[in-house]
């Protein structure tokens, strides 16, 4: 990963095996736009509208967010899209999304999780990150 505040915890089970995942800025600012750029392989075809990711924000000790929404969904909550075709063909994949930052965040240790499974009635794990972002400096 080009990244250190990202930690890919899926295994070869997985049907994303994620190659690298790089952060424009390196590290996030509020009331800045983050850049994210994926990339991997898809094992399988894959119908990302029905992905479906499961969400945990905390900051310490406190969850501020619980949810379970689709992909596109999540994206759309941070200002972003899926690219390109939503019926993903087997093989290489790469998304960039951009995210706008909230100016309002509060200064504090953030840990969000993201589990993620195809919703296509065989639900198989997608993806699963964690992702640690010190907003305290």
């Amino acid at each position: 990963m080009a990244t250190d505040l990202i930690e890919d915890r899926s295994d070869d089970s997985y049907v994303l095996e994620i190659d690298d995942i790089t952060l424009t800025p390196s590290f996030p600012e509020p009331g800045k736009d983050l850049r994210w750029e994926m990339t991997g392989r898809l094992k399988e075809q894959i119908d990302l509208t029905q992905v479906q990711c499961q969400i945990q924000v905390k900051l310490g000790l406190v969850t501020l967010l619980r949810k379970t929404a689709t992909l596109p969904e999540v994206l759309k909550m941070l200002g972003a899209e899926l690219e390109g075709d939503t019926q993903a063909p087997s093989g290489e994949w790469t998304q960039t999304w951009t995210f706008a930052i909230p100016r309002e965040l509060p200064k504090g240790d953030f840990r969000i999780y993201v589990q993620s499974y195809t919703g296509d009635g065989e639900e198989k794990d997608f993806m699963d990150l964690n992702l640690h972002i010190d907003f305290r400096r």
